[in-house]
C-alpha cells in the first residue's frame, strides 16, 4: 500500500516532465464512477511497474469538486486508505502543456470514444478497456494504437484485472484487490445473472480475486452495502443528484439516478433542478435514467426537453428498439406534472445505460443531419 501511495504521490506532485522518458495518462470516462475510477487507478498502478522511467498518471475524468458526490467511491477509497487529495481531475491538468513533450501517451479505461474535451489527445492514445457495445464510428482508432480490449462484460475492472493478473499480479496488494473486488460486485449487482449484468470473465476474475483475498465475502451483502452508501443522498441536494453519475453523448447529458426518476419527479424542485441542469450543460434536453435496486431491481427512463424535434425522435428511437437494436426496452409510460417531461418505466431490467446511450447517440445525430 505504501508503495501505492508513493506512486500517487508522485504523480499529483510532478511539476517538471524532462526527466522523464515518457508521460503516460491513464483517462477515466466522463461520468467518473466507482468502475472508472477503480480501473483508472489500477491500470495506471500496472503501466507504473512496466514503464518504470515514465510518469504516469491516472486522471479523474470530472472536475474535482463534483468528485465528492460520488458517494460509494469516496466511501471504498477511505475504507482502503487512499486519500482523494492525491487524486487528479481534469480541471487540475494542463493537456496542452503535455502535449508539448512530445512524449505523452495515453490508456483509456470504461469508454472507447473521446468527448470534445479530450479530443486532443486522441492521436496519443495506445490503449483502450471498454466493456461497452462498440460505436464504430467514433471510436478511437489508429495505428498509434496499441491494444484494444473491448469485451461485452458486466464491469471494466474486469478486463483490467484480468489484465494485471495476466501481466503482473505481484502487484494486487490487499487493498487495491479489495478495490477491484467491491467493483465488480457493485457493478455486476452481486454477481447475479439474473439480473443481466454478470458474465463468465466477471465470475472467473472475481473468483480470483477471492482466491487472493483469501476470503469468500458474501456477495449480496457487500452489494447491498455498496447500494446503501450509492443511495445515500442525504448531503446531496436534488440537482446534485444530476452531476453525480453523469454521461454525456452528442452534448446530450445522461445523468443516472439512484432512485427511479419516477420519484426523482416528485421533489417538489425537480423541475426547477433539470432546468438549471441543461442551461449549465449548454443542451436543451437531458435524457435521466433510473434504478432501484432495493427489493430487486426496476428501471425507468425520462426525457426533459424543450426541443420537441428531438424529444420525439428518441421515444420514436427507444419504442421501437426491438428493430433498431435487437432488444425491446418494454416501455409504459408514467404519467408527470410537467409537458417537458415524459417518463417510462422500463419492464425489461437487463438493459442497461450502456444500452440506451446509442440510441440517445442515434437521435442526436438524426437532428443534426
Amino acid at each position: 500500500m505504501e508503495q501505492f501511495q508513493t506512486f500517487l504521490q508522485k504523480a499529483k506532485q510532478a511539476r517538471e516532465f524532462t526527466s522523464y522518458n515518457s508521460i503516460h495518462l491513464v483517462l477515466g470516462n466522463e461520468s467518473c464512477d466507482l468502475d472508472s475510477t477503480v480501473s483508472a487507478l489500477a491500470l495506471a498502478y500496472l503501466i507504473h511497474y512496466q514503464k518504470c522511467t515514465s510518469l504516469v498518471i491516472p486522471i479523474m475524468n470530472v472536475e474535482a469538486k463534483y468528485f465528492p458526490l460520488r458517494t460509494e467511491t469516496c466511501y471504498l477509497l477511505k475504507k482502503y486508505g487512499i486519500d482523494p487529495n492525491l487524486l487528479i481531475f481534469k480541471d487540475q491538468i494542463d493537456y496542452a502543456n503535455l502535449l508539448k513533450t512530445g512524449k505523452l501517451f495515453t490508456s483509456l479505461v470504461d469508454h472507447h470514444v473521446l468527448s470534445s474535451h479530450d479530443k486532443v489527445l486522441e492521436k496519443t492514445v495506445v490503449q483502450i478497456f471498454d466493456h461497452r457495445p462498440i460505436n464504430e464510428e467514433e471510436i478511437c482508432q489508429g495505428e498509434h494504437i496499441e491494444k484494444t480490449v473491448i469485451k461485452i462484460v458486466g464491469s471494466c475492472a474486469t478486463l483490467v484485472a484480468n489484465e494485471i493478473l495476466s501481466c503482473n499480479p505481484s502487484i494486487l496488494f490487499s487493498e487495491l484487490s479489495h478495490l477491484l473486488y467491491a467493483t465488480i460486485i457493485y457493478d455486476t449487482i452481486g454477481l447475479n445473472k439474473e439480473h443481466g449484468k454478470t458474465f463468465d470473465e466477471d465470475l472467473t476474475v472475481a473468483q480470483r480475486l477471492e482466491d487472493i483475498l483469501k476470503t469468500s465475502p458474501n456477495r449480496k451483502d457487500l452489494f447491498d452495502l455498496l447500494w446503501k452508501v450509492h443511495n445515500d443522498s442525504s448531503t446531496l441536494t436534488t440537482k446534485d443528484l444530476l452531476y453525480r453519475d453523469l454521461k454525456i453523448v452528442k452534448g446530450i447529458p445522461i445523468p443516472g439516478l439512484p432512485m427511479l426518476v419516477e420519484d426523482y419527479l416528485k421533489r417538489e424542485d425537480a423541475y426547477n433542478a433539470l432546468t438549471t441542469f441543461i442551461t449549465e450543460n449548454k443542451s436543451a434536453s437531458a435524457v435521466v435514467i433510473g434504478i432501484d435496486a432495493s427489493k430487486g431491481v426496476r428501471r425507468d427512463v425520462a426525457i426533459f426537453s424543450t426541443d420537441s424535434h428531438f424529444k420525439n425522435t428518441l421515444i420514436n428511437i427507444l419504442k421501437n428498439s426491438q428493430q433498431i437494436a435487437g432488444s425491446d426496452l418494454m416501455l409504459t409510460e408514467v404519467v408527470t406534472k410537467n409537458e417537458s417531461v415524459v417518463c417510462f418505466s422500463q419492464g425489461n431490467i437487463k438493459l442497461t445505460r450502456k444500452f440506451i446511450l446509442p440510441l440517445v447517440n442515434q437521435a442526436a445525430s438524426e437532428c443534426k443531419s
